[in-house]
């Protein structure tokens, strides 16, 4: 069975692609066709069910493109795109500037009540790398026990989201292949 987040999301995408097709008028039986589908597996993809192929879900977002390109070039792939961007700035600066010697400083943290609020206590990555198995409901308490050992050690911590890392104005320099600094030719 799958997890629930997962069941939920695809639920979503079945709901949107459903109302997708509505808003466009297109009916039913059309878009199975165009999408080289059964009506019956339509309706499956339409309601979020996990028995159908993935690569069913991508045929029919490409027959949505086909009868509305302005909202997948002006919509989506803009907002996928930077999805991805933030997701990659986010993995990158929950790590760098952390201390791999010291497992208390394996990860970079960061604080912020809304940002942790939102994603699930995803600032603790510091106290997340030294204690894996803690809960994420458990992270701030956790940090709280812990906190004189990182001040210790030195874990880095940024103000800001982890996607947003680049604005952090202590930002260590980067090193080069040797343990330098890097430096730029010129």
């Amino acid at each position: 069975m799958l997890p629930l987040p997962v069941r939920r999301a695809l639920r979503k995408l079945g709901h949107d692609l459903r109302d997708a097709r509505r808003r466009r008028r297109i009916p039913l039986t059309i878009a199975a066709q165009r999408a080289s589908i059964s009506r019956m597996t339509l309706i499956k993809i339409e309601k979020g069910d996990a028995g159908v192929a993935l690569g069913l879900y991508a045929t029919v977002l490409f027959v949505m493109f086909c009868f509305n390109w302005r909202y997948i070039i002006f919509y989506f792939l803009p907002f996928f795109y930077l999805g991805h961007c933030f997701s990659y700035l986010n993995g990158y600066f929950r790590h760098y500037g952390a201390n791999p010697d010291k497992p208390v400083a394996w990860g970079v943290s960061s604080y912020g009540k809304i940002y942790n609020w939102i994603f699930f206590y995803n600032g603790y990555h510091a106290e997340h790398h030294f204690r894996p198995k803690v809960h994420w409901t458990q992270m701030e308490n956790f940090h709280q026990q812990i906190a004189g050992l990182q001040e210790q050690e030195g874990v880095r911590v940024i103000k800001r989201a982890h996607m947003l890392g680049f604005l952090d104005p202590n930002l260590p320099p980067r090193k080069g292949s040797g343990g330098e600094p890097a430096t730029v030719a010129s």
